[in-house]
């Protein structure tokens, strides 16, 4: 897959813009993007290039909505951060787990789930 460029919005020099420098969207980055997907989802949390904002979270399942992601999404600049779900998120670091109550605040004891 050919490296993905997008926009830029906001290339304030004072940063140091440079073609050096790691970049997700390169080869060895979707590489290691397609091989967490090939092991189950992912995490991506995406920073806004001087966005002054917190980022945003999602997960994702297949590349193809990772690209779409990419190239709708974000503008040169951002940085994202990905993480191999099944990896992080484990039964042994669940921070809460419990069921949605209805209306009443009753849940049921058993289900198919």
């Amino acid at each position: 897959m050919q490296e993905i460029r997008v926009k830029c919005h906001d290339r304030y020099e004072p940063d140091n813009w440079t073609t050096n420098g790691f970049k997700v969207t390169s080869e060895q980055g979707i590489t290691a993007i397609q091989e967490a997907l090939n092991r189950g989802p992912i995490i991506v949390q995406h920073w806004f290039y001087r966005g002054a904002s917190s980022p945003f979270v999602l997960a994702v399942e297949v590349m193809d909505e990772f690209v779409t992601y990419v190239k709708t999404k974000t503008s040169a600049g951002d940085i994202l951060q990905v993480w191999s779900f099944p990896e992080v998120c484990t039964k042994d670091n669940v921070v809460v787990q419990g069921k949605v109550p209805d209306l009443d605040g009753a849940t049921p004891e058993g289900g198919a789930y």
